[in-house]
């Protein structure tokens, strides 16, 4: 149940603050007042997009905050994403900012609108005229009897099944072609995968191919600089070679190393660098006595990365990619080449998940036939407590073998508002105030099951009037007495009954417009509905029938 609702700076609210209760709530105003901003703030709350748009001119950001009492399924949700909940109490916080950076905290904890759409669902059912338009949109009625079969589980058992199918389908459909066209890709698979062996490929060569021709390519000035490393370092014969040099130092320090602990690290430390530079030198002069420039090596060489080059602009970008090609194609080679086998063994997979499938969809379909019975008979009654006593109300079943994303079945919803006309599809209804006691109806059964606490009717009651109004207002009250109405109406007949009356209204200070939102006392009440009544201007006679209306509505 939602018990509080705060908005700042959405649009063209600066403040509003409103208590909640149970029973049915109505919320009324001018045309214009800012009715859609309060729908536009709870979808907010529920994990709709925040539009930078929403943002009060003027401000950084706009807030929307909301307390409810939440049911056992949202708590379950919250705890397992380590969100503490104390005493059922829930409360909700969405900020956007101008600059259209969006945050929503649950009880204090920042978190993901995926979490905030998964538990909205259970919080809050919004209806309004869009909801119609489903109803006259037949691909849609699957959607409201499974919602009432409550086949969730049955419907992901099937698609489950059915993705199995189409995966199959598919190996099957890429195996079988025809043959001038099988041999053509067995000839092209043959030849990549005799061009690829040939080349014997390893994994790094072409690094290592790289570094031997970089020292091919530059054998000369390698040993230039090699010899005079190594003659500077060990066998100088102009000049004293730096082991020469410490050779003597060595030698010189080893008759006074005794004398002092110093002169000893001194000597070790020489000792130690001249066996390490003569190993270095050694080093330098083995690897100068491997490079040799031989042109033909470099030929191979260049032929070899050319080889590579050619095969990665065909089959990859590196030789790992190359290889990884190449079992692929051998893969598919051997497929096409038994394809004929491992199409029957596919195909024989295949009828046993059609088996399957068929089970599924028909366990659906029964499902379904059951359910709309029972529905059947519901929608029926409960039209007829909506004023269209003489309606008749079906649900129409073909299942004809296809197998569809949801099943087997195409679902029509069909109806006949008076006496000998024949059933016929809703989009035939040609009057609006007709499919929205339909749509109330349908949406009355299925809140018995949904579990959620709050329904918001957004002037679901559009095109009704007179007794057809009164039913409608009887009905919501019906709901009410086990989850809380809220409506944003135009109907006097639904006003005067409600439980809870509050006043939309838009006012301006000459230069910003700012709605604002009370609570209604009794006074309060007589004069707005006088007002709706009237539909504009408060006079005597409107505030009499007013006055009565809420009477009369004390006393049902």
């Amino acid at each position: 149940m939602l018990n509080q609702l705060s908005v700042r700076n959405v649009a063209v609210i600066d403040k509003l603050d409103i208590n909640l209760h149970d029973g049915v709530s109505v919320l009324t105003g001018e045309t214009g007042a800012g009715k859609s901003i309060i729908i536009d703030s709870i979808n907010m709350i529920l994990g709709d997009r925040a539009n930078k748009e929403l943002v009060r001119y003027g401000t950084d950001k706009a807030v929307v905050q909301a307390v409810f009492d939440a049911p056992k399924s949202v708590i379950n949700i919250l705890e397992e994403n380590d969100i503490d909940v104390e005493d059922g109490t829930v409360i909700i916080t969405r900020q956007v900012t101008k600059e259209g950076k969006s945050v929503a905290r649950i009880n204090g904890m920042v978190v993901t609108l995926n979490i905030l759409r998964e538990i909205s669902d259970r919080l809050i059912n919004i209806h309004g005229q869009h909801d119609n338009q489903a109803l006259l949109t037949p691909i849609r009625h699957i959607t409201f009897l499974d919602a009432y079969a409550d086949n969730e589980e049955y419907i992901n058992q099937y698609k489950d099944i059915l993705s199995k199918k189409r995966e199959i389908e598919k190996k099957i459909s890429s195996l079988e072609m025809d043959e001038q066209e099988k041999m053509q890709r067995i000839d092209l698979l043959e030849y990549q995968v005799k061009e690829i062996k040939k080349a014997s490929l390893e994994k790094g060569e072409e690094d290592d191919l790289r570094e031997q021709r970089d020292i091919y390519t530059n054998a000369e000035q390698i040993t230039k600089s090699v010899n005079e490393a190594y003659m500077n370092l060990y066998e100088g014969d102009e000049i004293q070679s730096a082991y020469d040099g410490i050779s003597i130092a060595v030698n010189e320090i080893s008759q006074i190393s005794d004398l002092n602990p110093q002169l000893k690290s001194i000597y070790d430390t020489l000792n130690e660098i001249m066996y390490s530079l003569e190993d270095t030198a050694h080093e330098i002069k083995e690897f100068g006595e491997t490079v040799e420039f031989d042109e033909q090596t470099l030929n191979e060489i260049e032929e070899r990365l050319d080889l590579i080059s050619r095969l990665k602009r065909k089959y990859g970008n590196s030789i790992e990619e190359i290889l990884e090609y190449l079992k692929t194609a051998e893969s598919e080679l051997n497929d096409i080449k038994l394809s004929d086998e491992r199409t029957n063994e596919l195909k024989e997979e295949l009828e046993s998940i059609m088996k399957e499938l068929k089970e599924k969809g028909n366990i659906l379909t029964q499902r379904r036939e059951n359910a709309a019975k029972v529905l059947e008979e519901n929608i029926e009654k409960s039209l007829h407590e909506l004023n269209m006593e003489k309606s008749k109300f079906k649900v129409n079943i073909e299942n004809d073998g296809t197998f569809y994303d949801n099943g087997m079945d195409k679902v029509e919803f069909l109806i006949s508002t008076n006496p000998g006309e024949p059933l016929k599809p809703l989009v035939k209804i040609a009057s609006g105030g007709e499919l929205s006691r339909v749509m109330l109806a349908i949406k009355s059964i299925l809140a018995d099951s949904d579990g959620v606490d709050t329904m918001i009717f957004d002037e679901i009651d559009t095109g009704v009037s007179g007794k057809a109004a009164m039913s409608i207002a009887k009905k919501l009250a019906v709901i009410a007495k086990n989850k809380q109405v809220i409506c944003i109406t135009h109907l006097p007949q639904l006003t005067a009954m409600a439980d809870n009356h509050y006043l939309i209204q838009k006012n301006t200070d000459g230069e910003m417009a700012s709605t604002t939102l009370k609570e209604l006392d009794e006074e309060g009440r007589e004069l707005e509905l006088a007002r709706i009544i009237d539909g504009g201007e408060v006079t005597e006679l409107a505030l009499s029938h007013a006055k009565q209306m809420l009477e009369n509505a004390k006393n049902n």
